[in-house]
């Protein structure tokens, strides 16, 4: 059986960010419930729970980030757990009532090979998502930033930023919808705690105005993600 420590070992390929809205002011009591009854129970099938978040300013938002070694044995894991655990069935119905909504989440899958689990680091308390959709310039986009985007971060000593995008294999648990955007890139980076990515934020703005201007013209729209744990 898998437990938390061993899931950081392990590879994943597939990637869910799942960002819940909850009734309002339960986001400590969810993070509490979820804790309790279903994190061991999901590393135990398969299903690492990577990193839980908070959104800035938010006291209605339970963001999770979940991991599988593969689309196989993502949707093993999800009708394991969801149609015939115990766990779900004793406290699933617990979990939803504290929820408005949980549909909000993305399937992804690494642009490298694969990604080591423990890529949220434990010590990080600020991760930053950013959401770049890309009209038709998907692989303009990622080569700019393999080329000079990227190099520009590491100049800067940003060096715990992962590139996804979307796993356009077909989410076989229909039951558990998720946004499959063949024209998006994501980007996940951590930091330490606040004042670093406000420092570092202060430099990512001082980057070559040709830089800016490339992905300006390449890049349709972006959207931000700030958590915090």
């Amino acid at each position: 059986m898998a437990n938390a420590q061993e899931s950081n070992n392990r590879e994943i390929t597939v990637l869910e960010l799942r960002n819940y809205l909850l009734k309002p002011n339960t986001a400590d009591r969810f993070k509490k419930y979820f804790n309790a009854y279903f994190v061991t129970p999901m590393h135990d099938l398969g299903g690492y729970t990577l990193g839980q978040f908070k959104i800035d300013r938010a006291n209605d938002r339970f963001v999770w980030f979940r991991g599988f070694k593969n689309m196989e044995t993502r949707v093993k894991f999800l009708n394991d757990f969801y149609v015939d655990s115990k766990t779900w069935k004793d406290f699933g119905k617990g979990a939803n009532d504290m929820m408005i909504n949980s549909d909000n989440v993305y399937l992804l899958r690494p642009l490298a090979k694969s990604i080591s689990a423990n890529f949220l680091k434990a010590t990080h308390k600020i991760v930053v998502v950013n959401f770049y959709s890309c009209n038709s310039t998907l692989d303009k986009v990622i080569a700019l930033f393999n080329a000079e985007y990227l190099p520009f971060l590491e100049s800067i000593e940003i060096k715990n930023t992962t590139l996804w995008v979307s796993e356009m294999q077909e989410n076989d648990f229909p039951r558990l919808p998720a946004f499959q955007d063949k024209n998006l890139l994501v980007s996940i980076t951590s930091f330490e705690n606040k004042k670093e990515y406000q420092l570092k934020q202060k430099l990512i703005n001082e980057m070559s105005n040709q830089l800016r201007q490339s992905m300006l013209q390449l890049i349709t729209i972006q959207n931000t993600l700030l958590l915090i744990q």
